[in-house]
């Protein structure tokens, strides 16, 4: 352990807490965010213990070290030199109230802080608990080879096809169709918006795909980009990028009447019915075949329907609310959540979930439930095909959003040493992953290749993870242990009147994605199999008291209620560091209200490379926000900054903004307008905090924000770079 970090934390800390902390000033954020930059391709490789399960928000770890190190040294310490040094913080108390995937508590976990998380939502509880609790590395290896022997044999026997030489074989995934009744002459229609069903993920490069012909079902191998071809066997000349649905429309093949695919859908009563067309096949040689569906193909599932029947398992019957992140498949038909899987999928799940019903460990179960839960993100009619090339089944959450799937691929539940997405490959994917990291975790470091930069796994920094879990304050503090989780509202907290030192978090946005709407999928299926069968119709995760509206009033109401309880808690001294950014102004006046309501001041902003790049959110957007910021507050009777006129906060805010551009500048990142938007708006709160309360600085955001285009735009055109992003390589995995 590094005796300079000891004694800078143990000594010096507790003698120095009021002065300024690194993280107020001299923080390296565009340094951190060269870092981040690397983790962020492949967060999952270099942080897998937040990845042990589905999450909406996970932020970026790299991010999250250098918040908790920069608000515990002073600020004439240099972060950069001890980010890599193994420092302990042991003493410091940290909590976050919205821990989400952990990521906060595994980084100060880490760090040797005592940590304390708390989270609303059940299923981010159990992953958190699961991913830094008690794990034995021989008992889930021995549980995993132990579930192959019981019921990994039974779920691959509903995996059985031959291949074109008539040998028996596994079935990679399966490709299915929606189809629709026309309501004009009620003729079946295939919900294919394009016949072209699998191509590689680089087709440029690699050209050859596989379309089916619309009128015989023939599977066959054309060019992606041919403008018309013919069937080999009925001789159909078609475009095979033309289907019959056309986004929310089709089109009958037999009578051409057009009609909205959503309305027909909800007014038949139940979702739409799938026909399965083509298989992808792994022949005893190793190959791998597009192959027509055959009568023994279709009787072999016409045989698991009547097996599920017969054994009657517990599904999850559980209604679907309606809700912002709902409200799609709702349109579509559906109404329970077992209704997003089909037969074959049901008897596998349900077969695979009580087989781990069966191990005894509890530590050791509630791994394996979380990595079914996880499972089940894959392996539903709302996954989809991303073809060869590239992990092979996009996942149902890939848009954010329940989106119904015209087209759907069902896995290989089990899975094969080549499958995507199944329970087999996302054992080693993630939880042989995450417990190779929790032995020995890593920070990554930025290497220098060339004009690319590549990441390096830099070892023996930190402590190993792993450790009781405690469930209360008070035994936290009677078995001494460093990590307290708790689930629940957090305006309402067992701690005592300040006792903590740091608050690190990262709060819901305004207007954002709905967490609790979507963790339901997961939740109905850990209650039915892991909680005693606890799944009524009340089943849900949603609570009046979450913290996720679409009204900003609402929101803002909701976040001051928790951040009235993190005052309390926090010390006189201590520091509120979260992260944040937002698209439209309403969102950070809301915030606004809400920090400083709840007795806090903006004192400074720190611009931070944000957790996605490519977020299906992010990419639609014309200037993509590829920024967060750390806001750093101290409890307003801690700031002593006088107030300064609207004219004096706007001229500073644009001056302070344009020295941060700047040095993003200097590393390469050229910075989008709305990224531009993003450092200058945080800017704004932390200059208009200065001596106002919380009417005030609200009135005043709302004077301003929606009159700063042309400074933004001079910001932005002002920059020092063409360069359009930090270049990064896919990074160095070992």
């Amino acid at each position: 352990m590094n005796p300079i970090g000891i004694n800078l934390l143990k000594k010096e800390f507790v003698q120095e807490i009021r002065c300024p902390r690194v993280i107020e000033d001299g923080f390296p954020f565009e340094k951190i965010s060269q870092i981040a930059e690397i983790e962020s391709w492949r967060k999952e490789i270099y942080r897998p213990i937040y990845h042990i399960h589905k999450w909406w928000a996970q932020r970026l770890g790299s991010v999250f070290r250098a918040a908790i190190l920069g608000s515990a040294i002073p600020h004439n310490v240099s972060l950069i030199d001890i980010f890599y040094q193994p420092v302990s913080l042991s003493g410091l108390v940290v909590f976050d109230p919205f821990m989400g995937s952990g990521t906060t508590i595994g980084e100060a976990y880490k760090l040797g802080c005592t940590v304390i998380g708390r989270d609303i939502n059940p299923v981010a509880y159990r992953v958190v608990r699961t991913a830094l609790g008690p794990m034995s590395r021989k008992k889930i290896l021995d549980a995993y080879h132990e579930l192959d022997f019981i019921v990994g044999k039974d779920i691959r026997s509903l995996y059985k096809s031959k291949d074109s030489n008539g040998n028996v074989c596994d079935v990679l995934y399966y490709f299915w169709v929606k189809i629709i009744p026309c309501p004009a002459c009620n003729k079946s229609i295939d919900l294919f918006s394009s016949f072209i069903f699998a191509k590689h993920a680089y087709a440029e490069k690699k050209p050859l795909a596989h379309a089916i012909c619309p009128d015989c079902s023939l599977i066959f191998t054309i060019n992606y980009d041919s403008p018309m071809v013919k069937c080999n066997r009925c001789n159909l000349l078609f475009c095979p990028t033309k289907g019959w649905a056309k986004r929310i429309t089709a089109i009958c093949k037999l009578c051409k009447h057009e009609f909205p695919i959503a309305k027909v859908s909800l007014s038949a009563g139940h979702p739409p019915s799938h026909r399965l067309f083509a298989k992808l096949v792994l022949c005893q040689d190793g190959r791998k075949e597009y192959l027509e569906i055959t009568k023994e193909d279709e009787e072999a599932y016409a045989d698991t329907v009547k097996n599920l029947r017969d054994l009657n398992p517990p599904l999850p019957r559980v209604p679907i609310l309606t809700g912002h992140n709902t409200k799609q498949i709702l349109n579509y038909g559906y109404s329970y959540w077992h209704e997003l899987f089909n037969d074959r999928q049901l008897l596998a799940l349900t077969l695979l979930a009580k087989g781990i019903q069966k191990i005894s460990d509890n530590e050791t179960r509630d791994a394996f439930s979380i990595l079914f839960s996880g499972t089940l993100e894959f392996n539903n009619m709302f996954a989809s095909y991303k073809g060869e090339g590239t992990g092979a089944v996009r996942h149902m959450f890939s848009h954010h959003i329940l989106k119904p799937e015209r087209t759907p691929i069902e896995a290989n539940v089990w899975g094969t040493p080549k499958s995507s997405g199944a329970f087999s490959t996302l054992f080693r994917s993630r939880l042989v992953r995450a417990l190779d990291y929790r032995d020995a975790p890593f920070e990554v470091a930025v290497e220098p290749n060339g004009k690319l930069k590549k990441g390096r796994k830099v070892f023996g920094i930190s402590q190993p993870i792993g450790t009781e879990i405690s469930h209360s304050f008070e035994e936290m503090k009677l078995k001494q242990s460093n990590i307290y989780l708790s689930c629940g509202d957090s305006s309402h907290i067992d701690l005592p009147d300040n006792s903590v030192n740091l608050i690190i978090t990262d709060p819901p946005f305004f207007d954002n994605v709905h967490y609790s709407e979507l963790a339901d999928f997961f939740y109905v299926w850990q209650e039915l199999y892991f909680n005693e069968g606890r799944c009524s119709e009340s089943c849900t995760t949603r609570r009046n008291e979450e913290v996720q509206d679409s009204e900003p009033e609402s929101f803002s109401i909701k976040l001051k209620r928790v951040l009235l309880e993190c005052c309390r808690v926090l010390r006189d001294e201590g520091l509120l560091v979260f992260s944040y950014h937002h698209s439209r102004e309403e969102g950070w006046i809301s915030l606004a209200s809400a920090v400083v309501g709840a007795g806090f001041s903006f004192i400074q902003s720190q611009p931070v490379k944000s957790e996605m790049s490519v977020a299906a959110p992010k990419s639609q957007a014309k200037e993509p926000i590829d920024l967060d910021v750390l806001f750093v507050c101290r409890k307003r009777n801690e700031d002593k900054r006088p107030i300064i006129s609207t004219k004096q906060a706007l001229r500073k805010s644009e001056k302070l903004t344009a020295s941060k551009i700047s040095r993003f500048n200097s590393v390469g990142r050229r910075l989008s307008r709305n990224d531009v938007r993003v450092v200058f708006f945080s800017q704004l709160l932390v200059e208009f905090s200065a001596g106002r309360h919380e009417d005030d600085i609200t009135q005043a955001l709302k004077d301003i924000l929606f009159k700063n285009k042309l400074i933004i735009d001079t910001l932005w055109s002002h920059q020092e770079t063409e360069a359009t992003d930090f270049p990064s390589s896919q990074p160095n995995l070992f």
